[in-house]
């Protein structure tokens, strides 16, 4: 059976994300996965309250086992799993080898991006996940909108390796019963063949109407490079969800460069689904 995995680090983000979770994974009739990471001795989950005592002495096995009983009636998949894995180390490690060896659909995850509160792990090591996940993530925050009619923006640009996200994409946009914005990315440069995205954009139109009953359309978009200008654009077309690939690049370079996936993520108000594709 298929598996979504969600990690929590009970801060109010990763308890939406989880609820975020049950809803797909009730819509794929997928298992369910929690998983904590403990990095340290001392946690104060925001759900017991103000009383010191439980703060103190809580253990992080007997809080999400509380998540669970509370959300269980929630979960509504014949003979599904809903269930969890409690790990130590390195947060985004431990998240990563559990999402290879359960080979999840997705990971949900809830970020903070930049309120300028970090949420206890999650916060500061969502773009670390999302940059070594194995498999789509889709990244929520509790102020964002979830709920139907869903629309997916899907922005495109000129290089090739694009196109590779379209599958998933279609098929998330299925789930959601989603209106799908296909966006051509179009950037001025004597590098970059003048049409290619436009060419993209329509490949991806056409696939995702010969494979679904969806609502498509393609919009040209001139964005040199800001994320600013794709968000904009999201609400514009009031998307509920952005979707966009993050490159596993070879290059080892690359990592000194703030990358357009970290910008989109710490800036968005609206849920960011990063579907990872190889060179």
């Amino acid at each position: 059976m298929k598996r979504i995995l969600v990690p929590i680090d009970f801060s109010e983000n990763s308890v939406f994300a989880l609820n975020v979770g049950l809803e797909l994974a009730n819509q794929l009739q997928a298992s369910l996965r929690v998983i904590h990471v403990q990095t340290g001795p001392r946690y104060a989950p925001e759900f017991l309250g103000d009383n010191p005592e439980e703060r103190l002495t809580g253990q992080a096995k007997s809080w999400i086992e509380h998540l669970l009983q509370k959300y269980s009636d929630n979960y509504r998949v014949y003979n599904g799993e809903f269930d969890y894995k409690i790990r130590e180390g390195n947060v985004v490690r431990e998240i990563t080898n559990q999402a290879h060896y359960d080979d999840v659909l997705m990971i949900v995850v809830g970020t903070h991006g930049i309120s300028g509160v970090e949420d206890r792990w999650l916060g500061s090591n969502a773009y670390r996940l999302v940059s070594h996940a194995p498999c789509p993530v889709l990244t929520v925050r509790k102020e964002m909108k979830w709920e139907s009619p869903h629309r997916v923006l899907l922005p495109l640009d000129h290089n090739k390796l694009t196109r590779k996200i379209v599958p998933v994409v279609t098929g998330f946009s299925k789930l959601l019963n989603a209106e799908v914005n296909v966006i051509a990315l179009q950037k001025n440069s004597k590098w970059i063949l003048p049409g290619r995205s436009d060419l993209y954009a329509k490949q991806a139109e056409r696939y995702i109407k010969n494979n679904t009953g969806l609502s498509v359309d393609v919009t040209p978009f001139k964005w040199g490079g800001d994320a600013k200008k794709i968000l904009s654009l999201a609400h514009e077309k009031e998307a509920t969800v952005i979707a966009m690939h993050l490159n596993k690049s070879i290059n080892p370079f690359e990592s000194f460069f703030r990358p357009f996936a970290n910008e989109l993520l710490n800036l968005s108000d609206i849920p960011v689904l990063v579907v990872p594709v190889k060179e």
